[in-house]
């Protein structure tokens, strides 16, 4: 009996105690999963969702990618890379670059918000978006990169130039860095293809350029992929050159509005913007100018 009642005893004793301790163990087991969630739940929130909820307003530092292109956004079939923050996008040969495009080196972009550090389109486009968020913005012309330009049109027959002209020694030779100029008459072929000679003016004061194309022939003077600006020329005579201008395989991004072709004349450098059958429409000055622009961004971090 006083075995049994010792055992009893201390049985229950220990069930007492065992009753104690479960309520303490079931508490910090229940801390230990709260604290497991929450650093899991940090853990997956950073490599899968790493802005949180916070969205970029004015005044924000953030730091983007992007890509600006010409015609439409970037990956579209008619779009033309003018800039880009990405290597992969820039160093790719196969991704079709505007005639001004001279990026070499990438990085991310980072700007305050509202500082006018950018394009005002550009800054806005970001205002109430996560990181992680890929954005699409369209600026007109208007509101991109505005500056002075000059229009001009070219008939596709019939257009007219002079025999002879006269440029500074600086624009000459910026055209023709290989040609060596001399007191007399040098022979070199001209942007337009055709042949000429150059030579100085009284006192080196400048270069005279006479060019000596062929009637009946065509000279090509400009060929990039599959596009080529053909000038056909129909008469020389009394000092003037007459001649028509071929371009074939150019691409049309709506109505008579095409890629951008830039022809470098020696004396000036245009930008066809625009072809029909009777007319070549063209500007003068910085290719973006005055353009509608598309950007493709990419926010990074919001400070």
């Amino acid at each position: 009996m006083g075995f049994r009642i010792g055992c009893s005893v201390k049985m229950t004793g220990e069930s007492i105690a065992k009753k104690d301790k479960d309520p303490i163990f079931m508490i910090c087991l229940g801390i230990f999963l709260v604290a497991a969630v929450i650093v899991i739940g940090c853990t997956v929130a950073d490599d899968f969702f790493p802005g949180g909820d916070e969205t970029a307003s004015s005044g924000d530092k953030v730091s983007v990618d992007y890509t600006g292109t010409y015609y439409d956004y970037y990956g579209n079939e008619l779009a033309v890379v003018f800039d880009t923050s990405k290597s992969s996008i820039g160093d790719d040969d196969d991704i079709a670059k505007s005639n001004d495009y001279n990026r070499t080196t990438y990085q991310s972009l980072s700007f305050t918000i509202g500082d006018g550090q950018m394009l005002k389109g550009f800054e806005n486009a970001v205002i109430g978006h996560k990181v992680g968020d890929q954005i699409e913005v369209m600026l007109d012309a208007s509101e991109g990169y505005v500056g002075a330009i000059t229009k001009g049109v070219l008939k596709v027959d019939g257009n007219t130039m002079s025999v002879t002209t006269v440029v500074s020694k600086d624009t000459f030779t910026k055209a023709y860095p290989d040609v060596k100029l001399s007191d007399s008459a040098v022979s070199f072929t001209s942007k337009y293809g055709w042949d000429a000679q150059a030579s100085y003016t009284f006192n080196q004061a400048g270069v005279l350029i006479t060019y000596l194309p062929k009637a009946g022939q065509s000279y090509e003077a400009y060929k990039s992929g599959d596009t080529t600006v053909n000038y056909k020329v129909t008469d020389v005579s009394n000092g003037n050159i007459t001649y028509s201008i071929d371009i074939k395989n150019y691409v049309k991004v709506g109505g008579d509005k095409i890629q951008m072709i830039k022809l470098d004349l020696g004396t000036e450098t245009i930008y066809i913007t625009n072809i029909n059958s009777q007319e070549i429409t063209y500007k003068t000055g910085a290719e973006r100018v005055n353009e509608p622009l598309f950007f493709t961004i990419k926010l990074l971090s919001i400070n």
